[in-house]
């Protein structure tokens, strides 16, 4: 409310200054005041408004960061789910070789022993 009767304020001796200037009159301390006000106004205006915007800007590139990060996680995730599979796979290759080896070595075993007997 305070701020809404101060803007209404500085609006109406900014227009008494402006009216002054049209008719060429000297402007007095007081209306260099009131326009340094105004201008500082519109500066903050402006201010605040370019805020709001690097805001919008900012969470826009939040979201757009948040759905890469997502979708490399997704990513990792499915490769790692690969690459567990591998060492599954590669787990069951291990014991088929350690199957074979025993094999072979009882098979040579025996061939041994038909040798010797």
């Amino acid at each position: 409310m305070a701020e809404a009767l101060l803007s209404a304020a500085i609006d109406k001796a900014l227009e008494v200054v402006v009216k002054k200037v049209e008719r060429g009159e000297r402007l007095r301390p007081e209306d260099l005041a009131v326009l340094t006000i105004a201008a500082v106004r519109e500066l903050n205006r402006r201010i605040d408004e370019t805020n709001r915007r690097i805001d919008e800007l900012a969470q826009s590139l939040n979201a757009r960061i948040d759905a890469a990060v997502a979708e490399l996680n997704r990513r990792i995730d499915e490769t790692n789910k690969r690459i567990d599979g591998l060492y599954a796979l590669l787990g069951d290759v291990q014991k088929s070789i350690i199957e074979l080896a025993k094999m072979v070595a009882e098979i040579h075993k025996a061939v041994m022993e038909m040798r010797a007997g």
